[in-house]
C-alpha cells in the first residue's frame, strides 16, 4: 500500500456549524441520499440561552432536544449534557458523547474551562478552527462532528454548505 493510499484511508474529524438542528437534519439527508454510507456522527449545541430555569422546564428542553436529534442520529444515541464556564449548558449525542463527559476529578472533562480545548485538539482540530467553533457555540450555533476515512469526508465536505 502507498503512503498516498493509507494516507486516504485514514480517519480524521471533520466539523461544520449550523445555526439550527433541522438545517444538520437537511445536511445530513442529502449526504445519505447521495452516499448511503454510514457515519460516525455527533453533535455539540447549546442546551437553552436562559439561565434561570427550572429542573421540570430543563427536562423539558432536553426531552425536545432528543426528539429533534432521534431524527436525525436515529432512535438510539448516546446523549448528555454538561455546563461549561465560558458558554454555559450544553448537550452532546452521538458517538463522541463519552470522550466530553469522561470525569476527572468528580466533574465531566468538558465542563472544565479548558475542557473543551483539549477535547477538540485530541480530535486533531487546530487552535484557530477551535476558537471559531467555540465562538459559534456561545451565539446558540451547532457543531456537526462527523469521523470517517480522508477520501470519504473529502466527498462529502462540499455538501455540508447545502
Amino acid at each position: 500500500m502507498s503512503s498516498k493510499e493509507l494516507n486516504r484511508s485514514q480517519k480524521r474529524f471533520l466539523i461544520h456549524t449550523y445555526s439550527s438542528l433541522s438545517k444538520i437534519e437537511m445536511v445530513l439527508l442529502h449526504i445519505h441520499n447521495n452516499n448511503n454510507i454510514p457515519l460516525q456522527l455527533s453533535i455539540l449545541g447549546k442546551l437553552t440561552t436562559n439561565t434561570g430555569i427550572t429542573k421540570k422546564e430543563l427536562e423539558k428542553i432536553i426531552t425536545d432536544i432528543k426528539q429533534q436529534l432521534s431524527a436525525v442520529l436515529g432512535e438510539q444515541f448516546q446523549f448528555g449534557y454538561f455546563h461549561n464556564p465560558e458558554i454555559g449548558s450544553l448537550f452532546i449525542a452521538g458517538h463522541l458523547t463519552p470522550t466530553f463527559l469522561n470525569k476527572i476529578d468528580e466533574r465531566e472533562l468538558a465542563s472544565l474551562p479548558s475542557g473543551l480545548l483539549g477535547i477538540f485538539k485530541g480530535l486533531g482540530i487546530e487552535v484557530e478552527e477551535i476558537n471559531n467553533y467555540l465562538d459559534e457555540l456561545k451565539n446558540d450555533n451547532y457543531c456537526l462532528i462527523i469521523r470517517g476515512e480522508n477520501s470519504l469526508l473529502d466527498t462529502i465536505e462540499p455538501t455540508l454548505n447545502v
